[in-house]
């Protein structure tokens, strides 16, 4: 069975397989991080080719409050191979919504 539409591998001249696209890699992180988490994202805040594959930015609702800029949010970095195959994911941050950024 092939994969659906917009999630296809390149195949090089040699018929190897290709880096996914970095639309592919997003969208396959954010849905197998919800997934596995059973947690709400709420963003996908970077996008980073590496060696080895991709590195995914996610901020994610950790814990919602009353009133919404008080909720807990989460940045988590999550790797996948060149082929788009999630690895692993670390949380790199962690503040309310309503915290401003420095810099």
């Amino acid at each position: 069975m092939s994969a659906p539409t917009g999630q296809q591998e390149k195949k090089g001249s040699s018929g190897q397989q290709r880096r996914v696209a970095a639309s592919v890699a997003a969208r396959r992180a954010r849905e197998e991080f919800q997934e596995l988490t059973q947690t709400p994202i709420e963003r996908v805040v970077g996008v980073r080719r590496s060696e080895s594959g991709w590195t995914v930015s996610l901020e994610a609702v950790e814990l919602r409050r009353t009133p919404p800029t008080m909720d807990v949010l989460g940045l988590y970095e999550v790797q996948l191979s060149a082929r788009g195959q999630v690895s692993g994911w670390d949380r790199v941050a962690r503040y309310h919504r309503s915290q401003v950024e420095s810099g």
